[in-house]
């Protein structure tokens, strides 16, 4: 049963949306965090070695800053993997 299903059976209304013209950038912060918990059922402020509460530092958006960041980390570019098909065939 998907979770929004789940939700409706149990009877919970869904949180409203918000529509906003302009955000400040904490409250963009705030949402981000808000709506990861939403869909994932995760606090991503949450540390997951102590449990202690972690806070935004900065969000990065420039592609060239993430790529040159994950290709240091060995992350960049993502090692390719092979078709179902093939890897089922072998």
């Amino acid at each position: 049963m998907s979770r929004g299903k789940r939700r409706k059976a149990q009877g919970e209304e869904p949180a409203p949306i918000e529509e906003v013209s302009e955000v400040s950038a904490s409250a963009a912060k705030r949402a981000w965090a808000r709506l990861i918990k939403q869909v994932h059922e995760v606090d991503p402020l949450v540390c997951p070695r102590c449990a202690g509460t972690m806070r935004i530092l900065a969000f990065i958006e420039q592609p060239e800053v993430i790529a040159k960041i994950l290709t240091h980390l060995g992350l960049w570019p993502a090692p390719a993997h092979s078709p179902l098909a093939q890897s089922l065939a072998a």
